[in-house]
């Protein structure tokens, strides 16, 4: 979730809003830094081990990444107040191909496992090429029984079963490149609000766990899509591990 329209604002502008409610601090809740050097995604099992309701999907030692995903982001609002987030998961731990994804090639029109979260600015300091914005929102996870998410429609990821829910806060630092373009780098924390029972190839397995504090980072491209606002559009990739 980024901020380009922080150079058609003044550079010295800094907006802010009331903490997040429910006593979440950024540093508990919504996306965050890259794991270390050499910590891969938790071991992923066979089909067979997934189909006998073994561990929860998304769980995983502490420290590792359970979770990889591809998404967009879109600012929106008069000042840049509003975020919606969008996008499907591909990779996670103790579920297989089958269990994300319909057929190939892997993409968000064959994904089974889609999320969709929305976001509030709480407070923005701009510099003169790097930003600063905190974001606190929710996020919910779909199970859908047939592919069919498309970028073209947002609401498309909300399609199918709610399966973990999660509180998120955000750290989004941007660095400005070129006018109207810039690379985020998103970090925060997430914590599960709730949990589902999946189904299909994963039948029998839950999603994630109630109470799990997980790390989450994302990365990618945004491009400002109205010059005479903050509001823009983010190409996104990233992960989420165990804390």
């Amino acid at each position: 979730m980024t901020d380009h329209g922080h150079d058609e604002e003044s550079h010295a502008r800094t907006g802010s809003g009331p903490p997040s409610k429910g006593g979440l601090s950024r540093r508990r809740v919504m996306t965050a830094s890259a794991v270390a050097a050499g910590v891969g995604l938790a071991s992923i099992p066979g089909q067979a081990d997934a189909a006998a309701g073994g561990q929860a999907v998304s769980l995983g030692v502490t420290g590792t990444t359970t979770v990889e995903f591809r998404g967009r982001v879109t600012q929106s609002g008069d000042s840049g107040q509003s975020f919606t987030s969008y996008g499907y998961l591909i990779r996670a731990s103790n579920a297989d191909d089958s269990g994300l994804f319909a057929s190939t090639p892997p993409s968000e029109t064959t994904a089974l496992l889609t999320a969709y979260a929305t976001g509030d600015l709480q407070a923005r300091v701009t510099d003169v090429s790097v930003h600063s914005l905190d974001i606190v929102g929710t996020m919910t996870v779909y199970q859908r029984s047939q592919p069919g998410a498309t970028f073209d429609d947002p609401s498309s990821f909300q399609v199918g079963t709610p399966v973990a829910s999660y509180d998120m806060t955000l750290q989004d630092v941007l660095t400005v490149f070129a006018p109207g373009q810039g690379l985020p780098t998103l970090t925060g924390d997430m914590l599960q609000t709730a949990v589902g029972t999946l189904s299909g190839p994963l039948a029998g397995q839950k999603f994630g766990r109630p109470g799990a504090q997980l790390r989450f980072f994302a990365t990618g491209l945004g491009t400002l899509t109205d010059p005479t606002k903050p509001n823009s559009q983010l190409e996104i990739a990233g992960n989420w591990s165990i804390e």
